[in-house]
């Protein structure tokens, strides 16, 4: 095996490993909160993108309204979300994250978001450059690989 052949295979183990470790992550979040991990996916797009509408949340989770409105419905039960009027339009709904939502992720994420921070620093800003043109090109990746999937119509992904 090459070197290269070495490398990019060990960057595919490392990638699968992280992978992991932030499934769990997720998840461990998610039963801290007291939520499903839907929920918490939800969360973390209205943390991200700031108050969106329903339906343009549902379609970013793969949701149906009705699924979507008992999502949001649980997310306003548990304290984390809020429904708000959308000023730019008289009929649509915000879902935005409460201030107690906000409290607890950002007291849940602030060590280690700092050790993140103190661990970019051993990097060059081309090495971190490089790091980011990879991590997107793999969100495309993965995200055209969902939508093939879905297109496909398949439901039954074990058989």
């Amino acid at each position: 095996m090459s070197d290269r052949e070495a490398v990019t295979a060990a960057l595919g183990a490392a990638m699968a490993d992280l992978q992991a470790a932030i499934d769990a992550d997720d998840q461990a979040l998610a039963d801290h909160l007291g939520v499903h991990r839907t929920d918490l996916r939800c969360l973390d797009l209205v943390f991200r993108h700031g108050p969106l509408p329903s339906g343009r949340l549902a379609g970013m989770l793969g949701l149906t309204p009705g699924s979507m409105t008992a999502l949001v419905d649980r997310l306003v039960k548990a304290g984390y979300a809020r429904r708000a009027p959308d000023p730019a339009h008289g009929r649509r709904v915000l879902v935005t994250p409460t201030e107690q939502a906000v409290r607890i992720v950002t007291d849940s994420l602030r060590d280690r978001l700092a050790e993140a921070h103190a661990e970019l620093e051993n990097f060059s800003d081309a090495e971190l450059d490089a790091i980011v043109r990879f991590l997107r090109s793999a969100t495309d990746r993965h995200e055209r690989a969902a939508a093939r999937l879905r297109g496909t119509g398949h439901r039954d992904r074990h058989r």
